[in-house]
């Protein structure tokens, strides 16, 4: 477990300093040991955040749900390609999205309602199973003047009942879910029963880097991965565009898939989650 990993390497650290440096050195230790002994300090202190964010569920939820939620608040040059495959000409009808966290796509919506632009979203539903969300979920909303009846289910992706006949959405949206989701094959067939014919499941996805063109890239994201799984509440890096392709091959040909990798603009602390994709699966009439 990395927050154990941590606290012994901040113990290592300060007992290596201890044995190696002999006492006659006497300035040198006291000064190598102040540099030390914050390093060390540090790093305990994240290993035991670290510690007990991996043991508790609800303090895990509510902090991830704090971080997202301050970043939803802010512009990102991120918003602009998300917004625009989440425009109005492809979001339309009955809407059921998963992870919807704290309404992050409202503002790309925000000309989508049913009483402005003619168009567009008649019924939203929001499937979000980290309660943190839902207030703020509630003033997005409200902030973005948007009209559109909403639900809120309190369940994950892979856990919504949707039996085979009922295919009545016209758009299923999923912006960085699928990698923290159990099991994203799950989540995949549910959209599939729940899309009607010509409806569309549209994400929008950053995955793992593609080792051969970018090693660097790619090892880095190994070392994040254990920090990513803990502070973002189950994420990890997958290979979802290839698994994405594999699910819908399966449906014979029902499937229209359309989908490409970019590179996201991400701030320096996260450029570990640069690579991306997005794109849009149309299921047939």
């Amino acid at each position: 477990m990395i927050s154990i990993q941590l606290l012994f390497t901040a113990a290592g650290l300060l007992y290596g300093q201890h044995i190696l440096i002999p006492k006659s050195y006497k300035w040198t230790k006291r000064l190598t040991l102040s540099v030390i002994a914050i390093f060390s300090f540090t790093l305990s202190c994240t290993g035991i955040l670290l510690l007990v964010l991996s043991i508790s569920d609800n303090f895990r939820g509510k902090i991830f749900a704090n971080i997202c939620i301050k970043l939803a608040q802010t512009s990102s040059p991120l918003d602009e390609y998300r917004c625009s495959i989440l425009d109005k000409g492809n979001v339309s009808g009955k809407v059921i999205e998963f992870g919807s966290g704290p309404g992050t796509n409202f503002k790309c919506f925000e000309n989508s309602t049913t009483t402005s632009n003619n168009s567009l979203i008649s019924e939203y539903v929001a499937v979000e199973p980290n309660e943190h969300f839902h207030d703020a979920l509630k003033e997005e909303k409200v902030k973005r003047g948007m009209d559109f009846p909403m639900k809120i289910v309190g369940l994950r992706g892979e856990d919504i009942d949707l039996p085979s006949t009922n295919s009545e959405f016209d758009v299923i949206i999923s912006t960085h879910v699928l990698c923290s989701v159990d099991v994203p094959e799950m989540v995949l067939t549910n959209a599939d029963l729940a899309l009607k014919p010509g409806g569309r499941f549209i994400f929008f996805e950053h995955v793992t880097a593609d080792y051969q063109s970018s090693p660097t890239m790619w090892y880095f994201q190994q070392i994040a991965s254990p920090f990513l799984f803990i502070v973002a509440n189950g994420c990890k890096f997958r290979n979802t565009g290839e698994i994405i392709t594999n699910h819908f091959k399966q449906y014979n040909d029902r499937y229209d898939l359309d989908y490409i990798h970019f590179d996201a603009p991400m701030p320096f602390f996260m450029k570990f989650v640069t690579p991306h994709i997005m794109g849009i699966a149309t299921k047939k009439i």
